[in-house]
């Protein structure tokens, strides 16, 4: 039995999802979050578009861009993402 790729898991995308709405709520564009990622816009488009898996690197960045601290939203999203019950 073939396992379809993670980019196309239902739970994968809504995460994604959330970390879009983040970056627009943050009113940061894809090229300024590639240029902290050292990345190209077009890769952050690619993992946007669920074209391209977001690397666990990537995404503890992302997180620290996206200030995970300080956004109660976000930490719920990565709780559920990762089913962990923390503070």
């Amino acid at each position: 039995m073939i396992k379809p790729k993670s980019i196309y898991d239902p739970l994968y995308n809504s995460f994604i999802k959330r970390l879009v709405q983040e970056r627009k709520r943050l009113n940061l564009s894809q090229v300024e979050v590639a240029d902290r990622l050292q990345m190209t816009q077009s890769d952050v488009s690619k993992i946007e578009n669920n074209e391209r898996r977001l690397d666990i690197l990537e995404l503890k960045n992302l997180l620290a861009i996206y200030q995970l601290n300080e956004n109660i939203e976000l930490k719920k999203a990565l709780k559920n993402f990762f089913d962990l019950d923390i503070k």
